[in-house]
């Protein structure tokens, strides 16, 4: 039985909030442990470069789901709903499904609400970035979730204005923008931790195995991004006409088959496992001046070469076999309104 768009709706935002709620806990608890002695303006970096990577993603991709689930029947669309659109809300309002106003204002709440935690003091600080990145940032973000449902569906009733394609390369740019943003935000303090000191120089074997288990964690969570799909946003975006059937064919590399994320990811440990010590004996054969900053953004550079190509790949399956769904989908479509009958009533 196919459910009503309430039901679909509650399911979606309960789904939607579980996985919000997980990805924020995480990272959150990464700055926690990151940085010691953490100061305001590292506060706003690090919650808002999380929510605003979250926010933007969901406001990205929200139009694509929601365009698949209607069109594909995962729920009953009342007729008047869709038959009567909504006018798109302008000024501040466009906070609710434009990705750049949402982040926008994101931001700032997440300054706001930083500068509210911090006359707590030190001893009560770090309790309440806590708080704030598990419970109320997310919630926050959900709510502007649930404000952006009803214009996404309303919209497809409305013929779409003519506008620029996405390829590819857009998304892969802006997936690799937010990757580095949270990236520099979270690890980047951790200079300060007795750990990572380079009193010793480069080639101090506590800060080589330090450095390296640092490498590996930025490794395995660029990874994991990278693997995140978005087959059916793609499909939900050609039906939208957000992007173009060949705005950009898969290469050779996407189609042929490809080994297991495990067997990838285990490759890719053990070339960052190598690559860390060679960077920092590399830089104190230099006689380098003592520099975490330079060190990291240096070592970081096959990191982010490994996550574009990744993400590149897993952008291109996903888009390979979001043709394929709507290729079936148009002929299933064609032979439907032959009968006279249609998809969405």
């Amino acid at each position: 039985m196919i459910p009503d768009i309430r039901t679909f709706t509650r399911k979606y935002l309960l789904a939607a909030w579980l996985s919000v709620a997980g990805v924020s806990a995480v990272l959150t608890s990464s700055l926690i442990r990151n940085v010691p002695d953490i100061m305001l303006w590292e506060v706003i970096a690090g919650l808002g470069a999380i929510c605003l990577s979250i926010v933007w993603g969901m406001m990205r991709d929200g139009p694509g789901y929601w365009a698949y689930s209607v069109y594909t029947l995962r729920m009953s669309v009342p007729s008047r709903q869709q038959a009567a659109p909504r006018r798109q809300p302008g000024g501040i309002a466009q906070i609710y499904f434009r990705p750049l106003w949402a982040s926008a204002a994101t931001l700032i709440a997440v300054t706001l609400l930083s500068c509210a935690i911090w006359p707590f003091g030190p001893a009560w600080r770090y309790w309440f970035i806590a708080l704030l990145g598990v419970l109320v940032l997310p919630a926050l973000m959900i709510w502007l979730l649930s404000r952006a449902l009803p214009w996404w569906i309303s919209a497809l009733a409305e013929p779409r204005p003519t506008q620029r394609t996405r390829t590819l390369a857009d998304y892969l740019r802006e997936d690799l923008f937010f990757s580095l943003l949270i990236n520099f935000a979270l690890v980047l303090p951790i200079a300060r931790k007795p750990a990572f000191s380079l009193a010793q120089g480069y080639a101090s074997p506590a800060f080589i195995v330090a450095f390296t288990i640092l490498l590996w964690a930025v490794m395995f969570f660029m990874f994991c991004f990278a693997l995140r799909q978005r087959r059916y946003v793609m499909f939900g975006e050609l039906l939208r006409g957000d992007i173009d059937q060949g705005f950009s064919r898969a290469p050779d590399s996407a189609t042929r088959r490809r080994r297991k994320g495990i067997w990838r990811l285990s490759g890719w440990m053990v070339f960052t496992g190598l690559w860390s010590p060679t960077i920092c004996l590399v830089f104190s054969a230099l006689s380098l001046p003592p520099d975490f900053t330079s060190l990291y953004l240096c070592s970081l550079i096959p990191l982010v070469l490994i996550y574009s190509y990744e993400r590149y790949q897993t952008l291109a399956s996903g888009l390979r076999e979001a043709q394929e769904m709507h290729g079936r989908y148009q002929e299933l479509l064609d032979i439907m309104q032959k009968k006279g009958s249609s998809f969405i009533k």
